[in-house]
């Protein structure tokens, strides 16, 4: 933009009218640059998929554990959306596109681990349903320990 008093340039534009410091995310077609720089959302999804993606490979086997079917299965969709915007990464033809070919494979890693525990978690659940259920019914709940105090009426003092 020229100044309206005395038509001279802006001193924030360089000689072509374009901001000074503008970083170059196109090849410009005049020179011999012909290769193609990833744009910031394609960086942005890359590093976002790679989050999923290990957040997938704790969760999976962290929900044997602790978290359950709940946080296997959020695992699993965090695995199955990295999956998905790195298989739309690959499709096109930069470095963005082979760092992504390159992390699909441990991406459908964690997505199979997280499947597998929600499996699993869920097979226990059916096993352990009717032994709780029967539990709430009867009001019978130190059968939960199991037979836990009978080890320590023996003897009165610490060591038996």
């Amino acid at each position: 933009m020229a100044d309206q008093q005395n038509n001279r340039p802006s001193p924030y534009l360089d000689e072509n009218h374009e901001p000074y410091g503008k970083p170059d995310t196109q090849p410009n077609p005049n020179d011999g640059n012909n290769q193609f720089r990833p744009n910031a959302l394609d960086e942005h999804t890359l590093r976002s998929a790679r989050s999923q993606t290990t957040f997938a490979f704790i969760a999976g086997p962290l929900s044997l554990f602790v978290g359950g079917m709940l946080l296997g299965t959020i695992g699993a969709i965090c695995a199955f959306l990295a999956y998905r915007k790195l298989h739309s990464l690959a499709q096109k033809s930069n470095d963005t596109a082979s760092m992504a070919r390159g992390m699909l494979k441990s991406t459908r890693t964690a997505l199979i681990i997280c499947l597998v525990a929600v499996t699993l978690n869920a097979v226990s659940f059916v096993i352990m349903f009717p032994v709780i259920e029967q539990m709430l019914q009867s009001g019978d709940f130190a059968s939960i320990a199991g037979n836990m105090s009978a080890g320590t009426a023996a003897g009165t003092s610490t060591w038996g």
